[in-house]
């Protein structure tokens, strides 16, 4: 624009004001590409930082809402049934399907899985970034029963450890386990991301270590208490 342009400009009371640009000037092609290249470093340190967090609070709201639908299936068994130690659950597959049949009555399934087929065949990891174990396809985990609930959460039963009720993980006497991957297939594939444990009681759901520490240093196994009990997942 040349330096001695003048413009007419009007004013809020509708007179008209002329204005001399004699002096101004735009901006050159060097300042917007320092503007552009400086707005392109704020979105590169600041975009994946938003959806890491976007991606947290998903688990989050997908984990809580995976409890909420176990704990009330499991309150209407043992309401129906009795307590878990009367159920006649037993530490072979024999055990892991009735387990899996019984709830297989109050949850909308979408796909059961005698063996392989419904968890991820990649390796699941724990939360220090350790390998884990590959749940669709390593010894004894692909005999375990398994199903897909109409939401795409992925449930997996074992009462191998204590079907008598007396064994006990993180401080919680238990009768069987309950493994949810509660965003499907989808990576992470990883413990306190989008893998978790339930503990079945006698009573009820429980779960375990919520006075163990979760974080990234740690296996991740004892992290639904904690992102359960603080909404969020601060680790």
């Amino acid at each position: 624009m040349p330096k001695n342009t003048i413009i007419t400009i009007v004013s809020g009371s509708g007179l008209l004001k002329k204005v001399n640009l004699k002096g101004f000037r735009g901006f050159t092609l060097a300042e917007v590409l320092i503007t552009l290249v400086i707005i392109g470093v704020i979105a590169a340190m600041t975009i994946p930082t938003l959806m890491n967090n976007t991606n947290n609070q998903e688990y989050v709201s997908r984990l809580k809402k995976a409890y909420s639908t176990l704990a009330q299936a499991t309150k209407l068994l043992i309401a129906e049934n009795g307590p878990v130690s009367g159920w006649g659950l037993t530490k072979d597959e024999a055990g892991y399907q009735k387990l899996m049949d019984m709830y297989g009555k109050v949850l909308q399934r979408a796909q059961i899985c005698s063996g392989s087929g419904c968890f991820s065949s990649d390796m699941y990891t724990n939360l220090d970034g350790t390998d884990y174990k590959r749940l669709d396809t390593d010894t004894r985990w692909a005999s375990l029963p398994k199903f897909i609930l109409s939401d795409g959460t992925l449930i997996l039963f074992d009462s191998s450890l204590s079907s008598d009720c007396t064994g006990s993980f993180g401080g919680v006497k238990f009768c069987a386990e309950i493994f949810v991957d509660i965003n499907g297939k989808k990576k992470p594939n990883r413990w306190g991301r989008d893998l978790y444990e339930f503990l079945l009681t006698d009573n009820g759901l429980a779960l375990s270590g919520c006075n163990q520490s979760c974080d990234t240093s740690t296996t991740g196994y004892h992290c639904a208490c904690k992102v359960l009990r603080e909404g969020a997942m601060n680790y």
